[in-house]
């Protein structure tokens, strides 16, 4: 027996067509009894207009039970989807990664003041460290590290607890030997696309409304450090030798103390800022867009670098009856501190930076040369 509506065969008891849904003629006679009729619109057509209501109230207690769910589990609850992500970017990347992003950028984003500027920063990071395997433990130390020196975000995410133990006290001994404010907006464990930086100092980052053709609005910048998370993992399992061979850094120097390094460019920033009656250049406006400006060429070329390194120079050389010049002067420090830029002439900089990182690990014992520039840092934060 067929449909008469779509062809597909039906049995002959059947009241529907099962597959177009059309009655049969059984299904015909049958509805036309009033009798049955009514006893269908009692029964199952009745169920039929409650389906919608039940599944609005299935939705309604569900959703109450994710939510109870989210309450007691935080963001536990997507700590699996979060681990299968991770698991993802470390195949892309090839080695273990963070989930922070340091380079996100904002555009017509009203921010009238310095405690905007400083809040929203704060903001981009804790929106992301949801998505990180952060022991309790870790938290405690980002956080001290932030109340002690004014730090608006510092984020080690996975980093292990025992290498966050050796980095804050890093920190801390730095903090103990310059004791001095330094605008430094975040310190992050992050994916560097260089490989080559352990770490790296950034003056400026411009981050929010940094298109040119909005003028209405104030600029952010982020002065951070960054730690890559290629070397600062446990798995990976690097040491500083293997990675720019022996003697590169002064003596001593391990892959965590390449922080203070870092924390070296850091100083002698807040240094040059000094000399330009600034405070920091997180917040950008038109008054001082152009001070800003002149701040990173300065630091870029190296002037006020030079110009310390060269007066820590003139007094080596009168202290010590010598007559060192600056590429002999900053090869006694370390092979980075005598590293030439392209145009063959010493990275000033980067002779300070490494001078910090002689007299973090050796004190009192420290080189001569790194002596003289130490005298130089300790008189301008005297001027202060």
């Amino acid at each position: 027996m067929k449909c008469i509506h779509c062809n597909n065969e039906i049995d002959e008891n059947d009241n529907f067509c099962s597959e177009c849904g059309h009655f049969t003629a059984k299904g015909y006679i049958f509805l036309k009894d009033n009798k049955n009729r009514k006893q269908i619109e009692k029964g199952s057509s009745n169920k039929q207009k409650n389906r919608l209501s039940n599944l609005i109230l299935l939705l309604f207690f569900g959703t109450i039970l994710f939510f109870g769910f989210y309450i007691v589990r935080g963001d536990n609850l997507f700590k699996p989807i979060l681990y299968l992500k991770k698991q993802v970017n470390n195949y892309f990347y090839g080695y273990d990664t963070s989930n922070i992003k340091n380079d996100n950028k904002y555009e017509k984003q009203i921010i009238n003041n310095y405690n905007e500027a400083i809040n929203f920063i704060k903001k981009d990071f804790s929106t992301q460290t949801w998505e990180c395997f952060t022991s309790l433990e870790v938290k405690r130390i980002e956080d001290d590290l932030e109340n002690k020196y004014s730090i608006p975000s510092v984020v080690f995410c996975d980093m292990s607890y025992d290498k966050v133990l050796i980095i804050k006290k890093e920190i801390d001994d730095f903090y103990n030997l310059f004791k001095v404010n330094i605008p430094i907006t975040n310190i992050t464990y992050t994916n560097l696309d260089n490989v080559n930086n352990v770490a790296f100092f950034q003056p400026m980052y411009q981050f929010v409304n940094i298109n040119e053709s909005i003028n209405k609005y104030n600029k952010v910048n982020k002065t951070q450090i960054l730690l890559n998370s290629y070397y600062f993992n446990d798995k990976n399992n690097k040491n500083l030798i293997d990675i720019v061979g022996n003697d590169f850094y002064v003596k001593d120097a391990s892959l965590e103390s390449t922080l203070v390094h870092e924390l070296g460019h850091a100083l002698s920033f807040s240094l040059l800022l000094k000399e330009y009656n600034m405070d920091n250049i997180t917040l950008e406006t038109k008054n001082n867009e152009n001070i800003i400006n002149s701040i990173i060429n300065d630091f870029n070329k190296g002037i006020f670098s030079k110009r310390l390194v060269n007066d820590a120079l003139i007094s080596y050389n009168e202290l010590y009856n010598s007559n060192l010049k600056i590429e002999e002067y900053a090869n006694n420090i370390s092979k980075y501190a005598g590293l030439l830029d392209k145009n063959n002439q010493v990275v000033y900089d980067e002779v300070i930076a490494e001078a910090i990182h002689d007299y973090y690990l050796h004190k009192d014992n420290m080189k001569k040369e790194s002596r003289e520039i130490i005298k130089q840092i300790k008189s301008k934060i005297e001027e202060i």
